[in-house]
């Protein structure tokens, strides 16, 4: 009878397993498939120790992207905004539709005060916070 065998891996398990094959022998007008027994599939929820999410919607908090900033006028500054998530989310912050970039610093000018809104993008979903800067002299 002819056979063929399949690597586990065209199955999802989330854990190795100890046999990898699986055997199919055809036998007419049947077929027939043999598995190796499999343990149950361990608890991937957020309380298990398994757990470990491969993707994670974006997210903004106080800490790393603060809703207000104060800068110093003529001092170099830069807007503090960054999101956690997996993949690493792409950050633009705009004031009046122009962006200003999160990685640069900038020379501070009355003309950077105002409200900015950061938006926090991967293939999960975006978020967005207001951060407000205050240019002092």
């Amino acid at each position: 009878y002819p056979t063929f065998s399949l690597p586990l891996s065209h199955f999802f398990l989330p854990f190795p397993h100890p046999h990898p094959d699986i055997s199919c022998p055809f036998i007419p007008p049947y077929s027939r498939i043999s598995l190796p027994l499999i343990p149950p599939i361990p608890d991937f929820s957020s309380s298990s120790p398994f757990f470990s999410p491969q993707t994670v919607k974006p997210h903004l908090d106080t800490l790393s992207c603060p809703t207000h900033q104060n800068w110093t006028e003529g001092q170099e500054e830069t807007l503090k905004c960054r999101a956690g998530g997996r993949p690493r989310p792409q950050i633009v912050c705009s004031k009046d539709g122009d962006p200003l970039d999160t990685e640069s610093s900038h020379r501070a000018h009355r003309d950077h005060a105002g409200v900015y809104r950061c938006r926090a993008t991967n293939e999960l979903g975006t978020v967005e916070r207001n951060v407000t800067i205050w240019v002092t002299c």
